[in-house]
């Protein structure tokens, strides 16, 4: 049973060393572009309102689909000047029993801004997020794109910013695009204290 419980635990020591990422196995770093959906739309055949509602709004990116026997979900990213808006979504659910329609809009409500300045790049926006949260080297993506970074309730176009976001898992860091700040960071890990 000793020999069994040492093989099993050199097995696990195995797998778990060879799971982890680096930069040697890594494909490198993945700049993020483009608004395409992200999904397959012809599930939506059947609910010729969620088609419409995206040649509509041709800003909205589809990013998930759910349909099972009660109802069909269209959750949406924004994008405006092709650059996505964290945080802003759009969402249409069509109930099969009843045949109702809700509608989640959680896009920006003021036009956003059209002249805010990029001095940072994909690269330095990398090294800035490593130091911010000090990542081991791994495989990083990055996307441009607009956040808002204000804790006032009124909204305001001033409050949007153009960002980069640095991702990695679920570890994260938000840097500013023109000065290099960053906003806010996660390091992946959650602790109780």
């Amino acid at each position: 049973m000793k020999k069994f419980s040492s093989i099993i635990l050199i097995g696990l020591l195995v797998i778990f060393s060879s799971c982890k990422k680096t930069e040697s196995n890594c494909s490198g770093n993945v700049e993020i572009k483009g608004s395409n959906h992200l999904v397959d739309l012809s599930v939506l055949k059947t609910v010729p309102q969620m088609l419409d509602s995206l040649e509509k709004y041709p800003n909205l990116q589809a990013a998930s689909i759910m349909d099972d026997e009660y109802m069909t979900s269209l959750s949406c990213n924004y994008f405006y000047n092709n650059l996505t808006v964290f945080g802003a979504s759009y969402e249409l659910t069509k109930s099969k029993k009843f045949g109702y329609f809700d509608c989640y809009d959680y896009r920006p409500k003021v036009t956003l801004p059209n002249n805010l300045a990029q001095n940072i790049d994909n690269k330095k926006a990398i090294e800035i997020a490593k130091k911010a949260i000090n990542l081991e080297p791994t495989c990083l993506t990055s996307q441009l794109g607009y956040s808002y970074q204000d804790t006032s309730a009124i909204e305001k176009t001033s409050s949007y910013k153009l960002v980069w976001n640095i991702k990695s898992g679920s570890a994260y860091v938000i840097v500013d695009a023109s000065n290099g700040s960053v906003y806010s960071k996660f390091d992946g890990r959650f602790t109780i204290k």
